[in-house]
């Protein structure tokens, strides 16, 4: 998913303020699930858990899903206005996907994430909990990024072809 936002910002970044502010706040969420689950990028060593990083994922998570809900995907429609009726495909394609994707990430944020790794079975929970969100943003990112394809083809309309020969 790092590898995927890289190159994503690699080609979009710096043409839109907006789709900038999102890709980093993407990245942030990103390296602190990272730290949860223990992998550090570019290095091969796991650490232990550490309840502070659990903390500070979950805050960046509920602010990354707020942000795209309440100011993103707005911002993105405006922009977009006009251009082969991205509004449309939001509304009726991607937005309830997002949405689904949001309750089903908010179910283990209200649950599986609060659960004590004391036990055996708590641990196991916690973790393919983690596993599931990681799951889960895989595949909340890869709807995004049709989002961020759309606003940047918006106010970069002729760089489209090159956006649609890199795929």
């Amino acid at each position: 998913m790092l590898n995927r936002l890289k190159n994503l910002t690699q080609r979009v970044g710096g043409s839109n303020k907006c789709i900038d502010k999102w890709l980093h706040a993407r990245k942030e969420l990103l390296v602190t699930y990272c730290t949860v689950i223990g992998v550090k990028p570019q290095k091969p060593k796991h650490t232990p858990f550490n309840e502070k990083a659990l903390e500070n994922f979950k805050q960046n998570l509920i602010d990354y899903l707020l942000a795209g809900h309440f100011q993103i995907y707005d911002t993105i429609i405006q922009q977009a206005e006009g251009q082969s009726s991205p509004k449309m495909a939001l509304t009726t394609e991607i937005y309830p996907k997002l949405e689904n994707n949001t309750e089903h990430i908010m179910k283990w944020h209200d649950n599986d994430l609060n659960v004590t790794t004391d036990d055996a079975e708590s641990h196991l929970k916690f973790n393919l909990a983690l596993s599931d969100i990681g799951e889960a943003l895989d595949t909340r990112f890869k709807l995004e990024d049709q989002l961020i394809q759309w606003a940047w083809q918006a106010v970069a309309p002729e760089s489209k072809l090159d956006m649609e020969s890199k795929k």
